[in-house]
């Protein structure tokens, strides 16, 4: 799959709470959506939502009067009811690839907090055809690292392996390189080693949290996992971690990074 247009100017932004530090000192940000057409999509789907790093909660006039909920555990009722109608899109014929990092702490008042992601990827099964994901470094399954069991029924949870749906062939790593003694970390040497295992499967997507740095624009990432891409010819890579300005890169080798940190990229055929 490559991504032969995109719209990098968002056709709409969503309104959202953001964590600060310390009490009181969250603050409005807006979550960009995108436009993108891919050369090939399988023909059992509209669309492909593809998202990471939501690390936000609903503000306070959208809720219902209980805890603010989670951003991706709102976005997906967005997505159906508004979003993708206008672009005259189904939820239930589009999938979902997540990038991981959906988790920010109820009080708003700590960046970087860990917790329980399992409503968000329950509330994009729910709306959508399919969810594909991996975790992000704040994420976790109730008190769990890692899922027990799918979070739904059509869920696909990755960590160096594969789902296979619609004919779409996906690989996935979690997490970021990092101590292997923190949650959701590897080795320089098993991400890479996760990378060649996962491309030896020819896999149409690859879908990672942490992902290549991009030197040429100053764009933050591991030089080592760039360098493992371009080495390997990867196919189109989804990534979050780190925020980029522009969503979408070329490497030396024609592997397409597309970067979805606190963004929403919709994946579409050519009209």
């Amino acid at each position: 799959m490559r991504i032969t247009s995109i719209i990098e100017e968002p056709f709409i932004e969503l309104p959202f709470l953001n964590a600060g530090k310390g009490q009181g000192s969250f603050y409005v940000d807006r979550l960009p959506i995108h436009e993108a057409t891919v050369d090939v999509l399988p023909d059992e789907v509209d669309a492909i939502v593809v998202t990471a790093d939501l690390q936000g909660r609903e503000r306070f006039q959208d809720g219902d009067g209980g805890p603010l909920r989670l951003l991706g555990e709102v976005l997906p009722q967005r997505l159906t009811d508004e979003i993708l109608p206008s672009l005259k899109f189904r939820s239930e014929q589009c999938g979902v690839i997540l990038a991981g990092d959906f988790y920010t702490v109820p009080g708003l008042d700590k960046r970087g907090g860990s917790g329980d992601v399992t409503p968000v990827w329950r509330a994009f099964a729910e709306q959508f055809k399919w969810v594909i994901g991996v975790a992000g470094n704040h994420d976790m399954f109730g008190e769990q690292e890692h899922p027990s069991r799918p979070p739904a029924a059509n869920a696909h949870y990755l960590d160096g392996t594969t789902a296979s749906v619609d004919g779409l062939n996906v690989v996935g790593i979690g997490g970021i390189i990092g101590s292997p003694r923190k949650l959701h970390r590897k080795s320089d040497q098993e991400f890479v080693q996760s990378i060649e295992d996962t491309l030896e499967q020819h896999p149409d997507v690859l879908v990672m949290h942490d992902g290549p740095d991009f030197p040429d624009s100053g764009l933050r990432g591991s030089p080592i996992i760039r360098q493992t891409l371009e080495r390997l010819h990867s196919p189109l890579v989804i990534r979050g971690h780190a925020h980029w300005p522009t969503p979408l890169v070329e490497l030396l080798s024609g592997t397409q990074v597309l970067n979805v940190d606190c963004r929403v990229v919709i994946l579409h055929r050519h009209p």
